[in-house]
């Protein structure tokens, strides 16, 4: 199975994008905008092929309003774990996963894993990151989307 583990904030939504494509989430003091594009391969995406697990920090409130507004499913999220083990504090809990699901291919989608990648050595074999090019908007582009798609 591939896994997705799936960030928010510049990864799927741009900070202030206002495109003409933007799909906006406006609810509870809370607002997000996400290109319509992402917001459509995210619905279209098979679950049988790859499944979404969110990697973020935003709360799951949030997590939700995205979830519900963009017509998709996850199956669960990351939790974070020993936020001083490394200087990403995600790092320590993607590779908990990772190795958690060692015959699985995990698909790490986030802005900002390259600050994670210092005074590691080695990464899990199972893992892919993708970094969002899009950078006129600051986030995943068609061409990743299009990547993730492929591995």
């Amino acid at each position: 199975m591939k896994y997705l583990l799936l960030d928010i904030d510049d990864t799927l939504a741009p900070l202030n994008y206002k495109g003409p494509d933007a799909v906006f989430i406006n609810k509870m003091n809370f607002k997000m905008s996400i290109p319509a594009y992402i917001a459509i391969w995210l619905r279209n995406l098979s679950s049988d092929k790859i499944r979404i697990v969110w990697c973020t920090s935003r709360p799951l409130v949030v997590q939700s309003l995205v979830e519900k507004k963009l017509m998709f499913n996850t199956y669960g999220r990351i939790s974070f774990i020993n936020k001083r083990a490394y200087t990403w504090y995600k790092l320590f809990s993607i590779i908990k996963y990772c190795n958690e699901h060692h015959g699985d291919i995990i698909i790490l989608v986030d802005n900002d894993a390259k600050l994670g990648t210092m005074n590691v050595d080695k990464f899990p074999n199972n893992l892919i990151m993708v970094y969002p090019s899009d950078t006129r908007r600051g986030c995943l582009s068609i061409n990743d989307l299009l990547k993730i798609e492929n591995l």
